[in-house]
């Protein structure tokens, strides 16, 4: 699949496959899941402490029109996570990924003031890119925390 970093460089398929992928999908322009979910994943990292190394937090934007990859690498400093990478997906990769998680994306309004509905859900796939886990995206930092913990007992 298709996604750009903010250094312009095009993502190394192996991401993917390095460690659990703990995923949100929203848009830089949101004015409450989006934050308190990126705020929630930074403070669930935080609680992790060194099982937090165990997975990778993303951020995938449904919005690339507006969330270039430099918009979204200032757009996660914004939150707490040192763990946090925004990834912007090309047309074709961001129609694979809402069809893959079932993902309802609709662009409501006009010109540069449209906003997106969309899922609230977090996604966590493992290093093969299987499903585990689906968290509503208002859960507690302590509730994920706690959850993702399990995931990393034998």
């Amino acid at each position: 699949m298709g996604f750009v970093l903010p250094s312009g460089e095009s993502l190394d398929p192996n991401f993917w496959t390095r460690k659990k992928s703990v995923m949100y999908f929203g848009f830089s322009h949101c004015p409450d899941m989006c934050p308190l979910t990126l705020t929630n994943f930074g403070r669930a990292s935080l609680i992790l402490g060194e099982k937090a190394k165990e997975f990778q937090f993303v951020f995938i934007t449904l919005d690339p029109d507006r969330d270039s990859p430099s918009t979204l690498e200032k757009y996660v400093q914004n939150f707490p996570s040192k763990n946090l990478t925004a990834l912007s997906p090309n047309v074709e990769s961001l129609e694979k990924l809402t069809k893959m998680f079932g993902i309802v994306r609709e662009k409501v309004g006009q010109g540069n003031s449209y906003r997106i509905d969309h899922s609230n859900f977090i996604y966590v796939i493992d290093e093969s890119l299987t499903p585990v886990k689906t968290f509503p995206g208002g859960v507690s930092a302590n509730a994920l925390a706690s959850e993702l913990r399990k995931l990393t007992e034998p």
